[in-house]
């Protein structure tokens, strides 16, 4: 189906659960089709999802991003069966492919973690957990789950040093750290290429700031490479002419869900991407999970692009001024 993906390491403490009186069963939260799975339509505003379970400040500082977001199966593949609970992991099968396996089974598989979780839909108890996160059924045998975070591993910071300086018409200035970057159109660029890595860092805007996170770049060109969209809150004729255009969309490719980024504070992002598989999250909430199918193409503006490339911090125009800081990247080797 796909290749490998991403090595998220699961680092949790060990939750239990007592068999007879437990937590008491989580309450399914009712969420629109369309709030979890985005139309990718043009003039379609992507609905805002409200009741994910998100995260505290000290955990996305921390980098952890949140696998369940506590109201869909976004990003999951499940088949209904019967099974036990067991979490596997395998350093060289990252991103899984959906296996059927038998009837007695039911597997839960995120696209974008080692993690394999097979569950037992006919328990003792109601509630079954491990590795800090948690698994309710239901009297209709239906398993919720939530609290499964991970993060990724081997981390490198960027710094200054990383980064060359602006090009086109923008101006970078760099501040104990944080990264200003006002003007347009233009582009900040890292010094080094990648191909296959996982980026986190925060931003901060004000109101009407369109700005983006461009990888594998064609080195030295202006943004020409894969957009991961930054843009709190775009205006109606946006929404007429491209899709993407929410914060953590790819532009031009695939809409991303609205998990209610603010301008006025600082927001998390994570990015992601090996062989022609994409995600991203904002403020640890999984926005998109895309592949791109094109024709293999030197150029991403006409095709698949695997070579690596230069990540690049884009000036939309004159107004631009955005903040960024805490740069860290994981290449993906395997």
């Amino acid at each position: 189906m796909m290749k490998p993906l991403l090595p998220l390491l699961l680092l949790l403490p060990f939750v239990g659960c007592q068999p007879k009186i437990g937590p008491a069963p989580l309450t399914p939260v009712a969420v629109d089709e369309a709030a979890a799975y985005p139309a990718q339509v043009l003039g379609t505003r992507p609905p805002i999802l409200t009741g994910f379970t998100p995260l505290t400040k000290e955990q996305l500082d921390e980098g952890w991003v949140q696998l369940f977001d506590g109201v869909s199966m976004f990003a999951w593949d499940v088949t209904k069966g019967k099974g036990t609970l067991s979490v596997k992991t395998n350093g060289k099968r990252n991103f899984l492919v959906f296996e059927k396996g038998d009837q007695e089974k039911a597997t839960v598989a995120h696209r974008f973690t080692n993690a394999r979780i097979e569950f037992k839909a006919n328990a003792e108890s109601d509630c079954v957990a491990t590795n800090g996160w948690a698994t309710h059924f239901d009297a209709a045998g239906n398993a919720w789950l939530s609290g499964l975070r991970a993060k990724p591993n081997n981390m490198v910071p960027l710094t200054e040093a990383d980064w060359k300086p602006a090009a086109g018409r923008s101006e970078a200035k760099w501040t104990d750290g944080v990264l200003e970057l006002t003007g347009g159109s233009g582009m900040v660029e890292t010094v080094k290429e990648y191909g296959d890595f996982v980026l986190q860092l925060e931003y901060f805007t004000e109101k009407g700031v369109n700005s983006g996170v461009f990888f594998r770049c064609i080195p030295g060109e202006l943004m020409n490479g894969y957009e991961c969209q930054i843009f709190n809150a775009p205006p109606d004729d946006d929404y007429k002419k491209f899709i993407g255009t929410d914060t953590g969309g790819i532009f031009r490719r695939q809409v991303g869900r609205n998990v209610g980024p603010k301008d006025g504070e600082w927001n998390y992002l994570t990015v992601a991407a090996r062989g022609p598989n994409i995600a991203t999250w904002v403020n640890g909430i999984q926005v998109t999970d895309w592949t791109d199918t094109r024709d293999e193409n030197d150029n991403p503006r006409n095709g698949m692009r695997l070579k690596p490339g230069t990540i690049q911090l884009q000036g939309h125009d004159p107004t631009t001024k955005i903040q960024f800081r805490n740069f860290r990247i994981a290449e993906l080797t395997e």
